[in-house]
Formats: structure tokens, sequence, C-alpha cells
């Protein structure tokens, strides 16, 4: 199985000239999962020539804005740019009404469906699963409430 971590940005709430708020990119044989979406991610994805309409499952670990304030710019850029296929979110209940409120205001109906999967801050659990991986949340300490995500290969049969 190939496995490859891109760490787009790892800074705190203040950006700075060389590190920028939290996103990481996980290739899984070709498979993106992005988790987290500081703002200059798509920036970032661009620079390090990904792209982004490959991304089909978002993972946000908590509500503070170094996290998720490029979230909204990334969707509205993938519907802007015709994307049809569906798109994930695992994240927070709020989250979705912070996604719904930008949406209703922009006044913006979505051209790909964003299937929203609310994730629970006070245990664990699988939250994604395939035939190769799968994915489990684990309660992480933070001053607001954090959910750390696990990727893990399925073993695979014996043969």
């Amino acid at each position: 199985m190939s496995f490859e971590i891109t760490i787009l940005g790892s800074g705190s709430a203040t950006p700075s000239y060389n590190r920028h708020p939290s996103a990481q990119l996980i290739n899984i044989n070709e498979r993106f999962f992005l988790v987290d979406c500081g703002e200059g991610t798509q920036m970032q994805l661009l620079q390090y020539k990904i792209r982004y309409h490959r991304i089909n499952h978002i993972f946000i670990s908590h509500l503070h804005g170094d996290h998720y304030l490029g979230l909204m710019g990334l969707i509205f850029t993938m519907h802007l740019n015709g994307r049809t296929t569906e798109l994930h979110i695992y994240a927070q209940q709020e989250l979705m009404d912070i996604i719904d409120l930008q949406l209703r205001m922009s006044n913006t109906v979505l051209k790909f469906n964003l299937i929203f999967h609310p994730i629970q801050y006070y245990g664990s659990k699988i939250i994604y699963e395939d035939e190769e991986i799968q994915v489990k949340s684990i309660v992480l300490s933070h001053r607001v409430p954090t959910t750390g995500f696990v990727f893990r290969e399925k073993q695979k049969p014996p043969r």
C-alpha cells in the first residue's frame, strides 16, 4: 500500500511567511484525504501540484479558525470549477451550521452533493471505512472539543 503525507500547513492561528495554518494531505493509493483546511490550503495544493478535485474526504479536527477557515474557499472553488463528484466532510455538527450559513448568504446551490458526517468529540469511533483503510476518530485534549484521526490499513487475508 502506498501511503504519503504532505504537510500543507503546520502553523498556529497566526500564519507566518514559511508556515501556513493547519492542513495535511494524505495520499493512500492515489486517493486523497484532507485533514484540516486552514487559510491558504488552496495555494499550497497549487504549489504542490495536487489537484483539489481528487480530494473526496475532508476531516476537520476542531473549530478553531486556523483549522477550517480555508474550507469554504475550497468548496466554492470546487463548485466554480464544475465539480460534480460528491464531497464528504467529517467534523463536529456546528461546522455544518457554518457551511449552511455561508451557502445561504451567498445564495449558492452547489453543483455537487456535500455529504456531512457529524463526529462526536467525546469518544472513539470508526468514521470512515472502505476495502483498504479505516479511519477512527480519537479524543484529543485542547481548549475546545477536538478530534484526532487515525488512518489504518486493513489487514489483507492471507493468500
